[in-house]
């Protein structure tokens, strides 16, 4: 898990240098790419497999069933009774229902084949016109839901390959910090180097926080510093908030 994570941090470094909105870009559009080729090599084979095997299902069913009718509508006719109840149209329409639908899937699969090309291209520009709006649709909207989630995911890419450096380590950095004297209510510790990131611990007035020799500055031009606590919490604290004893 740790060299998937170092693998993850190395691949995202040279894309953190890029501009915020071309880094939204290429995630999604590489996303999209991979739920295309998902939807253009997987999920048709399969589907079509599937519906396959449930035509000759609905066939295995439907013959005993559609025998013993015949068998029962002879006997019928022999006793003099020449009508055909309604629940035996019922049946056989539901049969003949599905079986037209496993054949018209099984006869799209077949036309997708002659208009590979043409479905490959098309879905192209769909997931990079998608992958635009959507990029548009989180810079220009900083409060909405899936905006919080981009700077989440961005602060784990940049601080986990920090953690699995930091955490070998047997002792921190002697620098130490304590809160500024006007931050009387105490200072958060937090799980990123981001604002909106989740809360670990709220540092007290007076308590000492050893340096972990990382910082980071953030899309917004916050810059944090990871801090551990005399008990043992490590996280993230804004250096607005704090100065060295």
């Amino acid at each position: 898990m740790e060299s998937i994570i170092n693998q993850l941090f190395w691949l995202w470094t040279p894309v953190s240098l890029l501009p915020e909105w071309l880094r939204i870009f290429l995630v999604l559009f590489v996303l999209l790419l991979l739920v295309r080729t998902i939807l253009l090599y997987v999920v048709p084979p399969s589907f079509n497999l599937l519906c396959r095997l449930l035509k000759k299902m609905l066939y295995l069913l439907s013959y005993p069933i559609m025998a013993g009718i015949c068998t029962m509508q002879r006997s019928r006719r022999e006793a003099g009774k020449a009508g055909i109840p309604i629940w035996i149209d019922i049946i056989e329409g539901i049969f003949a229902l599905f079986e037209r639908f496993f054949n018209k899937m099984i006869q799209l699969f077949r036309k997708r084949k002659r208009n590979k090309a043409r479905i490959k291209r098309w879905t192209f520009y769909s997931a990079t016109a998608l992958a635009i709006l959507l990029s548009a649709a989180t810079i220009n909207n900083p409060n909405e839901r899936y905006t919080q989630k981009w700077k989440k995911a961005e602060a784990w890419l940049n601080q986990e390959h920090g953690d699995t450096q930091v955490s070998g380590a047997a002792s921190p950095d002697t620098k130490e910090f304590i809160l500024n004297r006007k931050y009387k209510d105490g200072g958060n510790i937090r799980v990123a180097p981001t604002l909106t990131a989740d809360r670990l611990y709220t540092i007290g007035n007076g308590e000492i926080m050893h340096f972990l020799n990382k910082e980071q500055v953030d899309s917004k031009g916050i810059k944090w510093l990871k801090v551990q606590t005399a008990n043992g919490i490590e996280g993230w604290i804004s250096a607005s908030i704090v100065r060295e004893k």
